[in-house]
């Protein structure tokens, strides 16, 4: 019988035992959910076991991308993921999408962290005003902060990226936005007219589409491809996380095939060929300007992006000058060994020899000619000459060589006109005299004192009408391969402090350092236009 009880006692234990390994294995199993996180072009599933702290999980993402977990910024409903954060409070649910931003490599703000530690007020203050403009210091911040939510992507329909990227581009200009939704036409004939409408509405769909309210317009009715909205990600909203939306631009391309016939260009098996973006961004505008610079003084396209030049030819045989004046429409960064800067490219291309009929001497002539600029615009396109064409192999070659430009401050102080010079310098001293006062009312509170009575008496007023010099880049198109007509375009654009790549459909959060990656000297995308925005007062 006492064999028998303790028989009896042993199962019931083993019993007792596999029921709380049950339960174990239960409670384990519903602490575990399956995420996929997007950094980057990459998607990767991942698993987070919600018992254990959120370091654990950027540690299984440090060995998934090579991103070390203080690096990583991880967006989730109410801003971004703390190492002791609460799972609970965070929010997350299985199969949700969680968007990681941060570099695998070294910054170079890492790099020179010991080297610039604000030694003058003024490097405070312009810490300060950067921080504000990348939106950095509101990424790392819970409160007040919100998710990333991407703007609206555009299908590329075959071969049109370089048509993707400048749209968005375009579409990134407030002031040529608010133009074009006045613009109306009855038209049925002129292409640009046609081109003009179709620009308004694909802008109008990506608006709404981007605001959560797809709306079929005019330009795509009758067209199924036009009216359908590719959702690549469907996550929710009010989950914390983020929706990825897409517009297929059918109509537009098709207007724009019809006014340019080069970009209705077919190659092999009847495909269409990929395209030079820099040339699609000229003509669109051009366009553009056509329809809208049409009525009295008020020329929306040619105040945004007109920049007036003067340009002074001298003979080098008979001494003759000859002044002639133009508009143009991109600024010229012409590439040579010699270029290492935006700088080096404007000097190199406002110089030019020119082969020109001479009055005093009856034949053509050599002229020497140097150009300067007698207007600004609000937004500086910069076209980087990356591209040559090569007889041998009737294609446009590309020049790798790495130029670097800036993110803040491209100062063209130095290749304007004297008599604009003059005019800059009210601008000037204005925008030196609003830095003074930042940096004082900065000092002030470092070391305690109150700035609020002297920030209330600042006379200097923000405005939009004076020029500075100083601009700030805004947008980029860049390209990645080896010649114009192939490799691929994708544009980055700089949207309430935070900068976005837009790779047709797909769209994700980048960093100040991804941008500076662009300056070339390799096969990784390089800047090929520029737009910079003017600082004004």
């Amino acid at each position: 019988r006492q064999q028998q009880q303790r028989t009896r006692r042993r199962r019931s234990d083993k019993n007792r035992e596999d029921r709380d390994s049950d339960s174990d294995r239960e409670r384990e199993t519903m602490s575990i959910i399956k995420v996929q996180v997007k950094w980057k072009k990459g998607k990767y599933d991942v698993e987070v076991d919600t018992a254990q702290p959120p370091s654990l999980f950027k540690m299984q993402l440090f060995s998934l991308t090579g991103v070390p977990p203080e690096r990583q910024k991880i967006l989730v409903k109410g801003g971004t993921l703390k190492d002791d954060g609460d799972w609970t409070k965070v929010g997350v649910k299985a199969n949700q999408t969680l968007m990681m931003m941060g570099s695998a490599e070294p910054t170079a703000a890492e790099g020179d962290a010991g080297a610039s530690n604000g030694d003058t007020a003024m490097e405070d203050a312009s810490k300060g005003q950067v921080e504000a403009e990348s939106g950095e210091k509101g990424a790392s911040d819970d409160k007040g902060s919100k998710p990333f939510q991407p703007p609206c992507g555009l299908t590329n329909l075959g071969n049109t990226c370089y048509m993707n990227a400048t749209m968005q581009c375009l579409y990134s200009i407030e002031e040529l936005k608010t133009a074009l939704k006045t613009y109306n036409t009855t038209s049925q004939l002129d292409p640009t007219a046609r081109l003009t409408a179709s620009a308004r509405d694909l802008f109008r769909k990506m608006e709404l589409e981007t605001s959560g309210q797809p709306s079929i317009s005019s330009a795509g009715a009758g067209n199924p491809s036009a009216q359908k909205f590719d959702l690549d990600n469907e996550e929710k909203e009010e989950d914390g996380m983020y929706e990825e939306k897409s517009v297929t631009p059918s109509e537009f391309l098709a207007s724009l095939r019809q006014s340019f016939p080069q970009f209705a260009q077919q190659g092999a098996g009847g495909l269409y060929m990929q395209q030079d973006a820099e040339e699609c961004y000229s003509q669109v505008l051009n366009a553009l300007r056509e329809k809208l610079d049409t009525s009295g003084d008020k020329k929306d396209v040619k105040d945004l992006f007109g920049i007036d030049m003067e340009t002074n030819l001298v003979c080098e045989e008979s001494k003759e000058e000859v002044n002639e004046k133009s508009t143009l429409y991109t600024f010229k960064c012409n590439i040579s060994q010699e270029v290492n800067h935006l700088h080096d490219g404007f000097r190199l291309s406002l110089c030019e020899d020119r082969e020109k009929h001479s009055q005093a001497l009856g034949r053509m002539a050599l002229f020497k000619g140097v150009s300067k600029i007698n207007t600004l615009p609000k937004y500086l396109s910069v076209q980087l000459v990356r591209f040559l064409y090569r007889r041998d192999t009737q294609s446009k070659a590309k020049i790798l060589r790495r130029v670097g430009f800036p993110l803040q401050m491209l100062d063209v102080f130095e290749f304007c006109s004297d008599e604009l010079k003059g005019t800059l310098e009210t601008g000037r001293k204005t925008w030196q005299k609003m830095e003074d006062e930042k940096a004082e009312l900065a000092k002030k509170r470092r070391t305690g004192e109150s700035g609020e009575s002297q920030e209330s008496q600042t006379s200097v007023v923000i405005g939009d009408s004076n020029h500075t010099g100083f601009y700030d880049l805004h947008a980029i198109i860049t390209h990645k391969g080896r010649n114009a007509d192939s490799g691929h375009y994708v544009s980055w654009v700089k949207r309430d402090g935070q900068w976005v790549e837009f790779d047709d459909d797909d769209v994700y959060p980048v960093t100040d350092e991804d941008i500076q990656k662009l300056d070339g000297g390799g096969d990784w995308h390089m800047a090929y236009v520029c737009i910079y925005k003017a600082r004004l007062v």
